[in-house]
């Protein structure tokens, strides 16, 4: 549907002047409205909409700044402006209108108008014209609409799936404008706003149908809240039964779009699944809007690190270096050291050996041990260690620094109360080494800490595909055969207020304890959702619903169910063997009415009261 006013019909309605009279039945489509300024010093961008299709409006202050134009200058500017192709200009009845613009508009057959109201008010009059004058309106009819976290979702397919998940979102304190009927209205250029074409039986009431041939009262079961009578709409939900054989979107690179009232609306196609909790996917898809609108896209922001990455693994590989090995910035930024020298190098610096040493050998002048070692670890220095060089004479001291220091060290730590000589700074200097100093005073403390860190780092690790979380304090790995379910029973139990450690991809390794401790492969915090593509839990849900690391307590495996045997046998004396360690295990059968977000919450406690000695 077009539609489309006049000059005249605008003329009429404001009541405005005719001080020029062009073409008056020129036609307009577009709402909007252009208050000329840039054009006065000459600046004119002459292919815009603004001076070839809105209106344009002078109010008093461009006046008087053109009225102090020479005359050669303010005929310049108005003949070039005058010759563009905006259907009409109206002066504010306080301007002052220079006598060239008669003159030009003539020339050019331009339609000059007064209003009698100051700038603002025919501003704000003529864009309430437009508004009503040129809005389009259709209407759909198998398509709810919805309120949730303040942008509009337009639903539709699927519609048994579609009343559940509209019932679960207002129990959720989403709000509902229609859920048929739904009357779509262009307002502004490309703005769409939705509403609900039905008349109520009841006033002020709003009505969810075709439930169980009949209908629920939705102000009646969830209060006034839960309803508004209009909405503009952001983008639009299409639901449909999941197809095996069909592909469906993983990354959100391709945005996909369907016209409605002749305006663009991007479109998610959600599948639907048991074990899948649909409203929770449909709550993140409204968050996600919110994020890209505020400038965050994460699909290309995962792209771009994903490619940086890749990049760095292939230059490691040119560089034949060992894939295990840790880059000293790693380190520098887990212990919050300080780095005196060397700093341009914390990244192209790797640590190959989780051995930590204090150089007491080296300084007395024994360098055969640090000779055999391919892969010298990082080097503490002390207190305790400046205190035994200064008790050298002052030649052997420095041959035996200078020879230390030709050796291929990573990293050189000092204590925080080591206070080193200066000679000891220059020769590391000059050595080109890396110099930090940690915040502890016991360097027991520091090498013990680095120990830990570094034989967690270059332990044995295994990949395993399936999402780790957090719940209750205790780590869970879901695992289950691709498309089961697990990243969406996992994004609902970040939404029940869990934690994320690693979606996809879990790289387990055995820490110094003995316990298995499960983080992200590659890429912390990012969740693949079918029909959504990637997103990111730590930006949409904050710092609480995340976290790196976290040791691995619990394996529970989600499985379709076969049958409607729901009496099935309890898997309790399940064990599965990940780094030599037996780690308990549980199944948990997925089918259509589980929540399987909830099943894991209720299994998860029924281990912990395991722990406790109940049986």
């Amino acid at each position: 549907m077009y539609t489309y006013t006049t000059v005249r019909e605008i003329a009429d309605s404001l009541n405005l002047e005719i001080l020029n009279e062009g073409n008056l039945d020129l036609k307009i489509d577009i709402p909007n409205i252009y208050q000329i300024g840039y054009e006065l010093v000459g600046f004119l961008d002459k292919d815009s909409d603004e001076l070839n299709r809105y209106i344009n409006i002078c109010s008093l202050k461009e006046s008087r700044f053109m009225a102090t134009f020479s005359k050669e200058r303010k005929e310049k500017v108005i003949s070039e402006y005058m010759a563009l192709g905006f259907p009409a200009l109206i002066f504010s009845k306080d301007a002052i209108i220079a006598e060239e613009f008669y003159y030009y508009a003539k020339k050019y057959n331009k339609n000059i108008l007064l209003s009698n109201e100051k700038a603002s008010v025919t501003v704000r009059k003529l864009k309430f014209f437009l508004s009503r004058a040129l809005s389009v309106e259709e209407e759909y009819e198998d398509y709810s609409l919805m309120e949730i976290h303040g942008v509009g979702v337009l639903m539709t397919g699927y519609s048994n799936a579609r009343k559940g998940v509209m019932i679960e979102l207002l129990e959720r304190g989403h709000r509902m404008i229609t859920d048929k009927n739904l009357i779509i209205r262009r307002v502004g250029e490309n703005d769409l706003l939705g509403y609900n074409g039905k008349k109520k039986v009841k006033l002020g009431h709003f009505y969810l149908e075709d439930i169980q041939n009949g209908s629920v009262d939705v102000t009646d079961h969830f209060g006034v809240k839960s309803t508004r009578i209009e909405k503009k709409i952001n983008i639009l939900i299409v639901l449909e039964e999941w197809k095996e054989k069909e592909f469906y979107d993983r990354l959100g690179l391709d945005t996909q779009y369907e016209t409605f009232v002749g305006e663009k609306i991007q479109k998610f196609v959600i599948p639907v699944r048991k074990g899948r909790n649909i409203a929770v996917i449909i709550e993140t898809a409204a968050l996600s809007f919110r994020l890209k609108r505020m400038g965050h896209n994460t699909p290309l922001e995962f792209l771009n690190k994903s490619q940086e990455i890749i990049q760095k693994k292939k230059k490691e590989r040119e560089e034949n270096m060992n894939t295990n090995s840790l880059a000293v910035t790693k380190l520098i930024n887990e212990f919050d050291l300080e780095v005196k020298y060397g700093r341009d190098k914390v990244t192209s610096t790797y640590i190959k050996s989780s051995n930590v040493y204090r150089p007491s050998l080296s300084l007395i002048g024994f360098f055969d041990l640090i000779e055999e070692v391919s892969n010298i670890g990082i080097q503490i220095f002390s207190k305790i260690e400046f205190n035994f060089l200064e008790k050298l004479c002052p030649t052997e001291r420095i041959n035996n620094l200078k020879k230390f220091l030709s050796f291929d060290i990573p990293m050189i730590v000092l204590t925080e109360d080591a206070n080193a000589p200066d000679y000891f700074f220059e020769l590391v200097q000059k050595s080109g080494h890396i110099l930090a100093i940690a915040p502890y005073k016991k360097s027991s403390q520091i090498i013990a800490n680095f120990n830990n860190y570094l034989d967690s780092f270059f332990s044995e690790t295994i990949s395993v595909h399936g999402v780790l979380v957090e719940l209750f304090g205790f780590g869970v790995l879901l695992t289950g055969k691709s498309g089961i379910g697990k990243s969406e029973t996992a994004l609902e139990l970040i939404h029940r207020g869990h934690r994320l450690i690693a979606d996809d991809m879990v790289k387990f390794y055995r820490d110094t304890q003995g316990d298995i401790v499960g983080k992200s492969a590659e890429l912390p915090f990012f969740m693949e959702i079918r029909g959504l593509g990637i997103i990111d839990i730590k930006t949409l849900y904050g710092m609480s619903s995340v976290r790196l690391s976290k040791r691995l307590d619990m394996i529970i495996e989600l499985k379709a169910l076969d049958n409607s045997d729901y009496m099935s046998a309890p898997t309790t004396h399940l064990y599965e063997d990940v780094l030599g360690k037996p780690i308990k295990k549980r199944i948990l059968e997925i089918s259509s009415g589980r929540n399987a977000a909830a099943m894991v919450e209720v299994m998860v406690m029924d281990y912990m009261s395991g722990l406790l000695g109940q049986k």
